[in-house]
């Protein structure tokens, strides 16, 4: 019976080795890989929204320098100090829309480089990608192919 047990159960392993050898060897997989950083970096919609982002910063920063001016020449302490909170929330209310706003059409535009990265990964016949910094070895790199459907 113990023979059994052993004999079974090198069989049930080479058959298992097979098949998992078969599904490897006989499914010729094709591996694409993308540098993603270089996919973001060229992206034009990334560029404006960068430019976007720096404008809207700016225009903060003077309209917080004019609430501070205007903070500084009030005389009275009391009406001073409620400028101050005024001054205070809403700019925490614009930093916080600001920051919604950028976060979301950052997300906007990585749910549009990731789709463009598998439809072109699915038109070439790809059925895997990684990210290069992932992949050490192989791959097809289709990051320029990417990089002309996203400009």
């Amino acid at each position: 019976m113990n023979k059994k047990v052993v004999v079974l159960t090198g069989v049930l392993a080479l058959v298992l080795g097979v098949a998992v050898g078969c599904m490897i060897g006989c499914n010729k997989s094709k591996v694409a890989v993308v540098n993603i950083q270089r996919v973001v970096n060229s992206s034009e919609q990334v560029q404006l929204l960068k430019n976007e982002q720096i404008a809207k910063s700016q225009e903060l920063a003077k309209w917080l320098e004019e609430s501070q001016k205007e903070v500084d020449g009030e005389k009275n302490k009391e009406k001073k100090e409620a400028l101050l909170k005024k001054y205070g929330e809403e700019f925490a209310q614009k930093r916080e829309e600001l920051a919604k706003e950028y976060a979301q059409k950052l997300q906007n535009i990585d749910e549009n480089i990731t789709q463009t990265i598998i439809d072109e990964a699915k038109d070439k016949g790809y059925s895997l990608v990684l990210t290069k910094t992932v992949a050490i070895y192989g791959g097809d790199d289709i990051t320029e192919e990417v990089m002309k459907v996203i400009e």
